[in-house]
């Protein structure tokens, strides 16, 4: 059997039929028309909220913020229709301004920009990275339920009317995206980022992963709403990133509405675990910090002791923001790792990454990556082993795996929400 992976530099995988490996793939989910009809269609039907074009009616200071270049959602291919309904409420250009929700990723490069938003947009609007580095462009509004302080970017404070784009989708630290979290933690401080990821360490995943009302998701609306965002588009993508569903209208009634159909756009069945699982992290490729979500759902479905081979091209390594702690101090136990955190050596936003991975390829399997962006050298120094192509990871994995094991293939595996019905424990 030949595997491919959407990666242009990455050859193909040929599995001997007799191992007869699954293939797992997101479900077909058919859309009711074209990508600008369903988002049309949401505009024109908003969830818990009056239109757009009434919330806008009278506003001169509109801010839309939008996710970076780590997240996949197409924004050019709908704002049009966006800046349609404020323009049909009066609102004028002059009085539109974007910013991009970096968290603490690095600042977006004017051609990443473009990518995202179009060259319209870039071009005849202030486009913003948000400055998460500079306390002077933050506000303190007050805590999570957990006791983290929030810290927003004052321009959400000034903006008569705050509008969020983002795409639903299932995430290990708060349920799913989109929503609220499009401020909170996308427009917020590092120390914000830093404690509400780290409230996440102790919440059982079960508690959250493909779960919209969690402990977590309650923090984010709370604040989030207390921030003042006004009204979210949000857009959920297949496996080729086109646009089949979309919701807009109130940040927590529409997104709620969204997560129901995410269930169904992402939800894969399982029925066993398996000794050897590949996967690629399609489209969370650029580093490793973002391509870890596929380990999320890999981990989730392999065999203690088993092996993931993840394929990711990673063309900025390891991580560009916090490449030097990881390298420091690679991947360690759960225990390891919270004794860095407390003895500071380590960030907390950093810790809960080397959580997630380890909960994967630490406490329960083995890591081999291949990936023409991470060196041998670095991913032996984290923890991991390194592979030239998929193939010799492959064999490589089979020298350490049963005489007959269990094998399967994730294709977009970072988007998955794995339903577990397994008959093999």
């Amino acid at each position: 059997m030949i595997i491919d992976f959407p990666y242009q530099n990455v050859k193909s995988l040929d599995i001997p039929d007799s191992y007869n490996p699954d293939i797992l793939c997101l479900p077909d989910y058919d859309r009711s028309g074209s990508e600008e009809e369903v988002v049309r269609n949401a505009l024109s039907h908003p969830i818990g909220s009056p239109a757009l074009r009434e919330i806008a009616d009278g506003k001169t200071n509109v801010l839309i913020v939008v996710d970076d270049i780590t997240r996949p959602t197409p924004v050019y291919r709908f704002i049009s229709l966006v800046l349609n309904e404020l323009e049909a409420a009066g609102v004028r250009g002059e009085h539109i301004s974007f910013m991009v929700a970096l968290g603490t990723h690095r600042f977006m490069t004017r051609d990443e920009m473009i990518a995202k938003l179009g060259i319209e947009i870039v071009d005849n609007y202030p486009v913003y990275n948000h400055d998460w580095k500079d306390h002077g462009n933050l506000e303190y509004i007050g805590d999570t339920e957990q006791g983290a302080p929030v810290w927003i970017n004052r321009k959400v404070k000034t903006a008569d009317l705050v509008i969020g784009i983002g795409s639903i989708m299932p995430i290990e630290i708060c349920g799913f995206t989109g929503g609220g979290k499009i401020l909170i933690p996308g427009l917020s401080g590092e120390k914000t980022v830093d404690e509400m990821h780290w409230t996440r360490i102790d919440v059982p995943s079960e508690s959250v992963i493909g779960i919209r009302d969690n402990p977590i998701r309650v923090s984010i609306d709370a604040l989030a709403g207390k921030a003042g965002l006004d009204f979210i588009v949000n857009v959920i993508t297949d496996a080729t990133n086109t646009i089949v569903a979309a919701v807009a209208g109130d940040m927590i009634e529409a997104h709620r509405a969204g997560c129901e159909t995410a269930l169904d756009v992402f939800g894969v069945k399982v029925e066993k675990e398996y000794d050897i699982v590949i996967a690629d992290s399609y489209p969370f490729d650029n580093e490793f910090w973002q391509a870890n979500k596929a380990l999320d759902t890999a981990g989730g479905i392999v065999q203690k002791n088993g092996v993931i081979i993840l394929v990711t091209p990673c063309e900025e390594g390891l991580s560009i923001t916090h490449e030097h702690e990881i390298k420091e101090f690679g991947y360690r136990t759960h225990r390891k790792i919270k004794e860095l955190v407390r003895e500071k050596a380590v960030r907390k936003v950093v810790g809960v990454h080397m959580y997630q991975v380890s909960a994967a390829v630490v406490e329960k399997a083995q890591l081999i990556i291949v990936s023409p962006g991470i060196s041998k050298q670095d991913a032996e120094r984290v923890g991991f082993r390194w592979a030239g192509d998929v193939q010799e990871a492959f064999e490589c994995a089979l020298t350490v795996t049963d005489a007959s094991p269990d094998i399967v293939v994730l294709k977009n595996s970072p988007k998955m929400l794995i339903r577990k019905e397994l008959h093999n424990e």
